[in-house]
């Protein structure tokens, strides 16, 4: 018996417009619900948050939380919050540099923790697109992605069977597709079955 069923997923949509708008209620209960759950998940893992902070300043010198340009609404640019992955002064994007303490955080989604201050900041949404580092429309071409928030969890995260697809030209491209999904079906409902998948997801806990 599969502790984690397997979910069908619906095919990458090819539409050539999104529809972003989320009603008045909607966009009320969405910001409502990120406050809620970025204040409650930084009480809630306060105790890990020192426990990472400890076993990090442990491993290697450096800082604890490193900060990294992105793209947000209306292309503004923000800090993104992270727990450090790799030695100090090495490049946080390449995933060969991380350490094995920076590994486990970047597998298990824990070096996220610090973006839930992003959330409650209103940079960032619980759920939304993927936070690309790329200058908007220099690698891609959809500026649709940056008339909403960026997400801590994305629907390319939840569907992406390829694990760090992100790392490869195609990879990118399959981020930009899913990212097209969720913006055509936006919705509050939506956002809660991501949040539902990506509980279910096995990557969430391995």
């Amino acid at each position: 018996m599969l502790l984690f069923p397997k979910i069908d997923l619906p095919p990458i949509s090819r539409r050539s417009s999104a529809s972003i708008a989320m009603s008045p209620c909607q966009d009320i209960m969405k910001r409502g619900f990120d406050i809620v759950v970025a204040i409650a998940g930084l009480l809630l893992l306060s105790p890990l948050t020192l426990l990472i902070s400890l076993a990090l300043k442990n491993a290697s010198p450096g800082p604890i939380v490193c900060r990294h340009k992105r793209y947000g609404v209306n292309n503004e640019t923000f800090e993104l919050f992270e727990f450090r992955t790799t030695l100090a002064r090495q490049e946080e994007e390449t995933f060969t540099f991380a350490t094995r303490f920076g590994q486990l955080l970047r597998r298990s989604g824990m070096d996220k923790i610090p973006q839930l201050v992003n959330v409650l900041r209103g940079e960032m949404s619980i759920v939304g697109p993927h936070p690309f580092a790329t200058a908007p429309g220099m690698v891609f071409h959809l500026p649709e992605l940056h008339k909403v928030k960026p997400g801590l969890v994305s629907w390319a995260q939840v569907i992406d069977d390829l694990g760090e697809t992100a790392y490869s030209a195609n990879g990118l491209d399959r981020r930009i597709e899913y990212d097209r999904y969720y913006l055509e079906n936006r919705s509050f409902s939506f956002d809660m079955r991501i949040l539902f998948l990506t509980l279910l997801s096995q990557r969430t806990y391995l």
